[in-house]
């Protein structure tokens, strides 16, 4: 049986590029939907603090995931943001359902 690879990523982006952050991590979101181990790619602001961007990946199993982050649209959106967020980081939180750790 195959383990699905859960995650949160955050970043958090430098006043000033806002729009452009966004759009891009839209386009992302867009393209990574067509990936056929991506089963949910949702970004998000935080409503405390519209700069901070959330964003919740479901991928098929880790090879869907590792692949993800080789494929051109993902390079070209770490490349893009590089001096655009704080301190060039995306944070990434791995997840376990708690029905699979009981």
């Amino acid at each position: 049986m195959e383990t699905k690879v859960t995650l949160v990523a955050y970043f958090t982006i430098l006043p000033g590029f806002e729009k452009e952050i966004k759009e891009a991590t839209a386009t992302l979101a867009a393209e990574t939907s067509k990936e056929a181990g991506s089963e949910k790619f949702a970004p998000y602001t935080r409503n405390d603090s519209p700069q901070s961007i959330v964003v919740y990946e479901v991928y098929k199993n880790d090879e869907a995931f590792q692949l993800h982050k080789t494929l051109p649209h993902a390079k070209a959106f770490f490349a893009f943001v590089k001096g655009k967020i704080v301190n060039d980081k995306i944070e990434v939180v791995f997840l376990t359902g708690l029905n699979s750790s009981i």
